[in-house]
């Protein structure tokens, strides 16, 4: 694998071997903003996807941010852990479980991206805290989304740094995890991520959006907000609800929420 400029940004933890790749696919940062500009972000994007039936939606129940008012709209970066086949004290013994690929993920990551990291369905050790969220929040990742558990919530919470996850535990993946393979496609709540795919986080959820679908979701969220603010002007201005139905006519009955 060729040397790159962005090497520096890497600790090399992690043998490269397990990248499949170095670069991936962006948009530029102009969809990212006019996404993270709508009020109610994720369920205008869950809309969208499923108008044009693609993507992955996940609720905010399943994947939970640590602070509800975190948001985040960026190209993905992944990461794939898996779990070691012996106890923590036999793996301590044999020097196994120490390296993990966040910091190298990180490294590999622009500003602007998402990190987003399969556990491989473990959820009794955590792969991010406090000094995690703050390496990525020094390499300028926009959030990361973990599929698994994370702890010191109150360290990540002083960072400022969006961060969601699966659940919650204060023992740490060392001696029990093992990084599989960074920036290949990983499942996240059985929904297939790859590097470069757009993920739309916030207080209401999670949405994956395939990367060839963004420009097209994009204008279908702005038409779908420019309809949204007519209909909420014309309830505001409404006397009575009578006024508002006549006002409307038929439509109000196929209007959706």
């Amino acid at each position: 694998m060729s040397t790159i400029p962005e090497r520096a940004r890497r600790p090399g933890n992690i043998d490269d071997v397990l990248i499949a790749t170095e670069h991936i696919q962006r948009h530029g940062d102009d969809l990212s903003r006019r996404l993270l500009v709508l009020p109610d972000m994720s369920s205008a994007v869950a809309d969208a996807l499923d108008e044009l039936c693609v993507g992955a939606v996940i609720a905010a129940s399943v994947l939970t941010p640590v602070s509800p008012d975190s948001r985040i709209c960026g190209p993905a970066i992944t990461l794939r852990y898996g779990r070691l086949d012996a106890d923590a004290s036999g793996n301590r013994v044999k020097g196994r479980g120490l390296q993990f690929g966040d910091r190298d993920l990180y490294g590999l990551g622009s500003p602007g991206d998402v990190a987003v990291m399969d556990c491989s369905g473990a959820t009794d050790a955590a792969v991010v805290g406090g000094l995690s969220a703050m390496w990525a929040q020094k390499a300028g990742i926009a959030g990361c989304v973990v599929d698994g558990a994370i702890r010191d919530t109150d360290s990540i919470q002083e960072t400022g740094h969006p961060t969601w996850s699966q659940t919650r535990t204060p023992r740490a993946a060392r001696y029990r995890y093992q990084t599989l393979a960074i920036n290949s496609p990983i499942v996240l709540q059985g929904n297939v991520v790859r590097p470069g795919d757009y993920i739309v986080a916030d207080r209401d959820g999670i949405c994956v959006i395939p990367f060839h679908s963004v420009p097209d979701v994009v204008d279908h969220c702005e038409d779908a907000q420019l309809r949204e603010d007519w209909l909420a002007q014309t309830i505001h201005a409404a006397p009575t609800l009578e006024d508002l139905i006549e006002t409307l006519g038929s439509a109000a009955a196929t209007t959706p929420t």
